[in-house]
């Protein structure tokens, strides 16, 4: 499940006109911004009844904005808001219930991490 969850968030991000790069593996050389990096993050299994299997496949997505011709403000009140508003809306118009290999798929998106600022080269 795993395998198909990461191609259907890479497909989702694809389509993010606002997303200039993606990926789902550490990458250093990032040169394309905003840039969104997705992994797995939690897994939760539970038994409803004899015959149903609820499973929760969390995702960790950060969202990355390149600081060069932006100041900070503009970062963090213009490109960032927009990029990850564009990121949400996406997932709520794409990803609308529905199932995959027979298993319905729920959709909920948090934000758990505090935006914050690091100076990297």
């Amino acid at each position: 499940m795993y395998e198909t969850l990461l191609a259907l968030i890479g497909t989702t991000l694809s389509e993010v006109t606002e997303v200039a790069d993606y990926f789902a593996y550490p990458k250093t050389d990032l040169t394309e911004f905003p840039a969104v990096y997705y992994q797995p993050g939690a897994y939760q299994n539970r038994f409803e009844t004899n015959s149903e299997n609820y499973k929760i496949y969390r995702f960790d997505m950060t969202v990355m904005a390149g600081g060069a011709g932006a100041t900070v403000e503009q970062l963090f009140t213009v490109v960032l808001p927009k990029t990850v508003d564009a990121i949400i809306a996406k997932f709520d118009n794409k990803w609308n219930g529905g199932t995959v290999d027979g298993h319905r798929i729920y959709v909920s998106i948090d934000s758990a991490e505090p935006w914050i600022q690091e100076n990297t080269q």
